[in-house]
């Protein structure tokens, strides 16, 4: 109870500081005009059809209506053209911070390096508002130079810590966690020390993301924080930096990567102190940082943290047993002890989701037994299970083909699933819309949530209870049409969770075969809770859906945030591989 407790109120500070920033800064809006209208339909047309219309960007951004001028820097934003880098600077000074903010965000997502210095600038002006400055940092991290770091180590160098600067200074943290190691420490460590929650998590996420042993002594002490977003990123962290991968095939011995230099190794007194720092965290108050510590301490191959990690296999909490048998394929040397809790694991009355993940270690350290569980996994009433069976006994040689055939013989509902995989045809790109359709997008979600309407609620039944969510119609109006089809034609009903990862993400697999979706990649940020589409880059996704457990600052940029979880998320934590999608429908 303490961790969710934390969790609520660092969340409900969160959304009230940055509610009282927004009204503070965001000035009064002037009413759309019919003429606004058809200037938002045709900048919807062009991040639809991804056409670099340079002249009618011009044009807009020269508007008299500061919202058809933000709208035209958003899709500049979106379309990726790099000539649009040129446009935005004729509306870098624009007297609406709403502009100048997401002329920031355009910036980043072109990743224009020649902005760095105009960034840096807004990021760091003291009569710069903080939506502008906010953004300004959250640039600098997607384009990634060393001119963008050395900006945001200046800043977080020279920064006072006041409540004025905390939304600003969060930004920055998360933006220089996105560079590679070495890690600039003082510039981070001065803000583990800020008395706002909200940015000592983002402190320690910038510690702990480049993995760098260097943070370790910062991370053994945040990791008893007094809140559980800091100690979960603190764990996280005291993992084992991955070494490099050996290369392989003609020509490997010439080409394997040299060993990584001491200054990049734990010594053996940090390995000692962390791995029973993570034992200890263990038994956290907080499930998530309980999860972490279990996935880090998977990375040491002592005999106290294996054991820990045996034994939490057996856990009720399927976060920590499935994270368990996922890390068992790593103790190949411990296999004698692994293999029994592995099978014991995959049994049938077990949970789906511990049985499945059992499955890959099994694989690898014991392929007979490997055999047995994915033959009876075939006929488990979860897609995703009998999927992941068949994926299984294709790796497993001729024996496993023979099971396979032996399988889609005795019942022909598996002949399809096993049948194997010819190549994909790509189905053809979406064609645009008519005009009148976009017209019509505009006036039924950009211009009610332009007004301050409420926004659309939907709600999905899952086997662990229902999740509400708020979505995001002026900013991803596409993307909010398409689920709320999905929805009302009923075709979301029964898509299994295909991918959970504990605390992380919990993803459906795909609703349709239709064309990938366009990404509205915008302002609103990928937070705990937000709800997007799985995708492999911009412009790839098909639904199912994605919640996330974790907020996904390395994300940012890639993704459409078509969403937010306002009730339910202990729901998202607990949902399990294979569930389902039991029920959906618009809310109130």
């Amino acid at each position: 109870m303490i961790g969710r407790r934390s969790v609520a109120v660092g969340l409900l500070a969160a959304a009230v500081l940055a509610t009282t920033v927004a009204a503070a800064q965001t000035p009064k809006r002037r009413p759309l005009a019919p003429a606004d209208l058809d200037a938002i339909a045709s900048l919807l047309k062009i991040e639809d059809t991804r056409q670099f219309d340079e002249a009618t960007l011009a044009r807009l951004l020269q508007s008299a209506q500061p919202e058809i001028r933000r709208r035209a820097a958003q899709t500049i934003g979106r379309v990726l053209n790099p000539r649009g880098s040129a446009l935005l600077m004729s509306v870098r000074g624009d007297a609406n911070s709403d502009v100048v903010a997401t002329v920031a965000f355009a910036y980043g997502q072109l990743k224009d390096a020649d902005a760095v210095g105009w960034l840096g600038e807004e990021m760091s002006g003291p009569a710069v508002p903080a939506a502008v400055a906010r953004e300004a940092a959250r640039a600098l991290g997607k384009i990634r130079s060393p001119e963008a770091r050395a900006a945001l180590v200046r800043y977080l160098g020279q920064a006072r810590m006041t409540a004025a600067t905390s939304s600003v200074t969060g930004e920055a943290l998360l933006s220089l966690g996105r560079f590679p190691a070495p890690i600039d420490l003082a510039a981070v460590v001065r803000w583990t020390h800020s008395a706002d929650v909200e940015v000592r998590w983002r402190a320690t996420w910038a510690l702990y993301r480049p993995r760098d042993v260097a943070a370790v002594p910062e991370l053994l002490r945040l990791s008893r924080d007094s809140s559980g977003d800091v100690r979960l990123w603190a764990a996280r962290g005291l993992g084992v930096p991955p070494q490099p991968a050996p290369a392989s095939g003609r020509g490997a011995a010439a080409t394997v990567p040299a060993a990584m230099p001491p200054s990049a190794q734990l010594s053996d007194a940090d390995r000692t102190q962390a791995s029973s720092r993570l034992r200890e965290a263990l038994t956290d108050p907080d499930r998530r940082v309980r999860t972490e510590a279990l996935r880090a301490l998977a990375t040491y191959d002592d005999d106290a943290s294996f054991g820990a990690v045996l034994a939490a296999v057996d856990s009720p909490d399927t976060w920590i047993s499935v994270s368990a048998a996922e890390a068992l394929a790593r103790f190949p040397a411990r296999a004698a002890a692994a293999i029994p809790r592995l099978v014991a694991a995959a049994a049938p009355g077990r949970p789906t989701a511990v049985r499945i993940t059992a499955l890959s270690p099994l694989a690898v350290l014991a392929p007979d037994a490997a055999l047995d569980v994915a033959t009876a996994l075939l006929h488990d009433p979860s897609l995703v299970a009998r999927t992941s069976a068949v994926q299984a006994l294709r790796r497993l040689g001729a024996d496993g083909r023979a099971r396979l055939d032996a399988a889609a013989a005795a019942d022909p509902k598996l002949s399809d699933l096993v049948a194997p995989a010819g190549p994909r045809t790509p189905l053809p790109p979406a064609s645009a819309r008519a005009d009148a359709d976009y017209r019509r997008i505009v006036e039924q979600w950009i211009v009610p949530d332009y007004n301050g309407a409420r926004g659309p609620h939907v709600v999905f039944d899952t086997p662990r209870g229902s999740v509400e969510i708020e979505l995001y119609p002026g900013d991803a109006p596409f993307g909010v049409e398409y689920l709320l089809d999905v929805i009302k034609t009923g075709d979301i009903v029964g898509s299994e969770f295909g991918r959970v990862v504990p605390d992380f993400v919990a993803q459906e697999r795909s609703i349709r075969a239709d064309a990938p979706r366009r990404d509205e990649v915008n302002r609103r940020g990928l937070t705990r809770g937000n709800l997007s589409w799985a995708s492999a880059g911009l412009d790839t996704g098909r639904p199912g859906y994605t919640i996330g457990s974790t907020p996904q600052p390395h994300n940012e940029g890639d993704f459409t945030a078509l969403g937010r979880v306002v009730r339910g998320l202990d729901v998202v934590d607990r949902i399990e591989l294979g569930d389902k999608i039991t029920g959906a429908r618009v809310g109130r």
